[in-house]
């Protein structure tokens, strides 16, 4: 946008790229990439001028849904693909999610791991696990009830998971249910936001489960969040400190306090993005 802006004099690009304008700038941008920028304000330019102004594609990074212990030759991976159109009515697509969702099988696929050393189940067998995710946010916590099933661990375990419709959002639905009636899942607890007028997310089946939730936690639980970082995430970190606040009897400082060294001693991961 700058770049533009400055061969072009643009004045609506440069006011929104003052300072003191950020919320209309993400307004403005919400929906449009590099591509729909030029498209609407062309510029002439060199292929070294362009490679200089865009970025890079990034690699996607997903979440691994599955246990070396029972898949040992194979990475499973659950993937929402991306699909809409933008303020201008352009179809857009997820650069990877439409990717793999349109690769014949058998087409090899550019992959690396990268290690996520704190982000995984307790080593302690006897140690319970809790565990928030919210749509595919969900991916990592089936690779980690399975390793623990796998282990012979027999600590509780419990799920939250939430999406929008349980008709056709409820991810892994048979196989949780499977977990769940062989005792490697001791509780499920869902919130389909749409599938009633007032949204519910996952946030607020945490509070309604705080006193039970606090116990565990005062058992030594480890707390796990996978999902959305700029929404789920902070909202999941405050339903926490109003369940430590309610139901723990701390101070606002001191529920804050508390998650931090929870966070400090790796008993309350993130993968978020």
């Amino acid at each position: 946008m700058r770049f533009i802006a400055e061969r072009t004099g643009d004045r609506t690009l440069r006011r929104l790229l003052r300072p003191d304008n950020k919320g209309q700038l993400a307004q403005w941008s919400w929906g449009r990439q590099a591509v729909d920028v030029i498209a609407e304000r062309p510029v002439r330019a060199t292929a070294q001028e362009w490679a200089q102004v865009l970025g890079g594609l990034r690699p996607r990074l997903y979440s691994i849904s599955s246990s070396p212990l029972t898949q040992p030759h194979e990475v499973a991976l659950t993937v929402s693909v991306v699909r809409y159109d933008n303020p201008h009515g352009r179809a857009r697509t997820g650069v990877c999610s439409a990717f793999l969702a349109g690769t014949a099988p058998g087409s090899p696929v550019p992959v690396r791991v990268r290690r996520s050393p704190h982000f995984r189940p307790p080593a302690d067998p006897g140690t319970p696990m809790v565990m928030v995710g919210a749509g595919t946010g969900i991916a990592p916590f089936i690779g980690f009830l399975y390793e623990r099933r796998a282990r012979g661990h027999r600590a509780p375990n419990w799920l939250f998971f939430g999406e929008q419709h349980r008709a056709g959002d409820f991810y892994y639905e048979e196989e949780l249910t499977a977990l769940r009636d062989e005792g490697h899942l001791d509780r499920l607890d869902t919130a389909f936001s749409r599938d009633q007028r007032a949204r519910i997310y996952v946030q607020d089946r945490m509070r309604e489960q705080g006193h039970r939730l606090w116990s565990w936690l005062q058992d030594g639980a480890h707390l796990y969040v996978c999902g959305d970082a700029s929404r789920m995430a902070k909202d999941v970190d405050r339903a926490l400190c109003d369940i430590a606040v309610t139901h723990g009897g701390l101070s606002p400082e001191a529920a804050a306090a508390y998650l931090r060294r929870l966070s400090a001693g790796k008993r309350y991961v993130r993968d978020v993005y």
